[in-house]
């Protein structure tokens, strides 16, 4: 009887386990935490763009007002070009995100997104943002961070 090294086979089935692993999640998320000041801010700078999977068409994002729970909301804001759109999320420390929105943007796009709360307090918080081709397929997307308050 021969006998075979399972050594081999362990190492192959964890490589594959970990391969089959990389394409799996396609959301993007950000966390942050806003200081006491009324006026701290965060900005990001997203950048969507082809990774194969096609040309960007819009970016989605919420935000999610994580605990501890206190007085202010967290908002979002994304800008392209000279607009500006908003999401608030209106229950703080709950399990759910503000209305999502979406930005139409162009193939190539830079968005900014903005961060803010509505008084003193600190407070964190989770954006959960997805660069999305014509046909809703997810594509290449980049975070980068630009003010942290």
């Amino acid at each position: 009887m021969k006998k075979i090294s399972l050594k081999p086979v362990l190492a192959m089935v964890s490589l594959l386990a970990v391969l089959g692993q990389a394409n799996v999640a396609v959301a993007h998320d950000q966390s942050g935490s806003l200081g006491n000041a009324n006026s701290a801010i965060d900005q990001y700078q997203v950048h969507c763009f082809d990774d194969g999977s096609g040309a960007n068409d819009h970016l989605e994002v919420a935000v999610k007002d994580l605990a501890p729970k206190a007085t202010p909301k967290v908002s979002l804001q994304v800008i392209r070009d000279d607009t500006a759109t908003n999401t608030t999320d209106a229950v703080d420390g709950d399990a759910s995100y503000s209305p999502e929105v979406s930005v139409k943007g162009s193939a190539d796009q830079y968005y900014l997104m903005t961060v803010d709360k509505t008084a003193a307090g600190a407070e964190n918080y989770l954006i959960e943002y997805h660069c999305i081709t014509g046909d809703n397929q997810h594509t290449g997307t980049d975070i980068f961070s630009l003010t942290n308050q």
